[in-house]
């Protein structure tokens, strides 16, 4: 089971480029948003054990991946270059929800085989 700190850690990557750029920035409500959601992202983390979130990534990826699947293949049925446009938009957006999900599972990977080297 990840400890609290370990699970904390897998958060940082994700808050950490946009806490850059409003540094960079000088936006400081910015930057004490990114701070405060963290914090309620850490909280809200803390007690559920690392294979669950795994899981339950691993379950929104699936979901992510039949919603394109339908998609695609309403895409292939329309004619109407609105709705294609729209139903290509809609693909993008589960694509990058997608990139999101991998980049945790990432994180949680790289953490654990940290965790193993000590």
């Amino acid at each position: 089971m990840k400890t609290y700190t370990e699970l904390n850690s897998l958060l940082v990557d994700d808050y950490l480029d946009l806490l850059n750029i409003a540094k960079h920035l000088g936006d400081d409500e910015w930057k004490d948003a990114i701070l405060k959601a963290l914090k309620e992202e850490v909280d809200a983390n803390h007690h559920m054990d690392s294979t669950e979130v795994r899981q339950d990534l691993w379950n929104q990826f699936e979901d992510i991946n039949e919603q394109m699947h339908e998609l695609l293949l309403q895409l292939k049925q329309v004619d109407e270059p609105e709705e294609k446009e729209q139903i290509i938009e809609m693909i993008w957006g589960l694509k990058i929800d997608r990139h999101a999900i991998t980049r945790k599972l990432e994180t949680m990977s790289r953490a654990s085989a940290g965790t193993h080297n000590c």
